[in-house]
């Protein structure tokens, strides 16, 4: 029988890769077999990385430097992604900006666009760079990196829960288009996940006894959670799972 998580032969794209969550998710894939391109904004310490996965974990990898807020970064980044391996068959666009904390109501517009750019624009790039190629061969899979705060109100992160709200709205949009090509388009919607991202969720005692009071599993989760669902939306065993923004947050929002 065919190993419905077997990604021998494909070639998987994850931008922000170099620690967190992108690189659990850069690790799965490549343990499944995927060939990775990963990006990180520091060269050498996406280099460094990359040099790892193939020590420790025998995976083909490449690493470039991308910053997903500059346009010119992002093109190049994509140029150097498709020439790699000759074609990109996965895209999990997981990296992002920190946004400012606090109320809404006392950000600038500067702000606005800065988180924008982090969260959205490089991503939305990327995509319309690298799904040519999948529309050309029919097939193809892009993940987007999203969050729970896209599905509810945030007083202490709104700008960032816009923008991840937007990124849920783009799967939707993308679901339309792509799905005649056979390429499934999902995100994925973490809860509070151990990363140093999201570390103002659980960087001190009070703060994360706070935070785990709201998830019924009684947890913060571990990267190693959400690399799980991208293998799966990665691999033929997902493919049919299209346009969808996937919770990942040990029931947080049941």
């Amino acid at each position: 029988m065919h190993d419905l998580f077997d990604l021998r032969g494909r070639v998987a794209v994850v931008t922000g890769a170099t620690r967190g969550m992108g690189l659990s998710i850069a690790r799965a894939l490549g343990k499944a077999g995927a060939k990775l391109v990963i990006s990180g904004r520091d060269p050498g310490t996406a280099d460094s990385v990359a040099a790892k996965l193939r020590e420790s974990d025998g995976i083909d990898v490449k690493a470039f430097a991308c910053d997903i807020t500059d346009p010119a970064s992002v093109g190049q980044f994509a140029t150097r992604a498709l020439e790699a391996f000759g074609r990109v068959d996965t895209l999990v666009l997981n990296a992002a900006g920190v946004s400012p904390a606090g109320s809404i109501l006392g950000h600038t517009p500067e702000q606005f666009d800065q988180v924008m750019a982090d969260n959205v624009r490089g991503s939305f790039a990327l995509v319309t760079a690298l799904a040519p190629q999948m529309i050309a061969r029919k097939d193809g899979s892009i993940i987007f990196m999203s969050s729970r705060a896209a599905k509810r109100g945030s007083g202490l992160l709104g700008l960032y829960a816009m923008s991840k709200a937007s990124i849920d709205q783009l799967v939707r949009n993308l679901a339309l288009e792509l799905g005649p090509s056979n390429i499934n388009v999902n995100s994925i919607n973490p809860g509070a996940v151990r990363t140093d991202f999201s570390r103002v969720l659980w960087e001190d005692a009070e703060r994360e006894k706070k935070t785990v009071s709201t998830i019924p599993m009684g947890r913060i989760g571990e990267p190693e959670d959400v690399a799980g669902l991208a293998l799966l939306l990665a691999s033929p065993a997902g493919h049919y799972i299209h346009g969808q923004n996937i919770s990942v947050d040990g029931g947080g929002t049941a």
